[in-house]
């Protein structure tokens, strides 16, 4: 008799677990994605995705920019 969907798919499973190759998957089987890269703004702490430049200016305007200038925000940023 042939092996049933589920015991070839677990066996599958425990072959990739043993060589190191499964991905993380939902309970739907979509595949998990890696988190996104924050950034945290120095004054207020307010995490704001790393590559989005646009919205870290916005958010940097929204502090006193007399005293709390954009570059004081993201220190580790540069900005064109």
């Amino acid at each position: 008799m042939p092996i049933s969907k589920k015991d070839r798919i677990n066996r599958e499973h425990k072959k990739a677990d043993a060589a190191g190759t499964r991905t993380p998957v939902k309970a739907n089987g979509n595949p998990v994605k890696a988190p996104t890269p924050m950034s945290k703004c120095a004054y207020c702490m307010k995490e704001i995705v790393a590559s989005n430049q646009t919205q870290k200016k916005v958010h940097a305007e929204t502090h006193d920019q007399k005293v709390w200038t954009k570059e004081k925000c993201w220190p580790d940023d540069t900005f064109a």
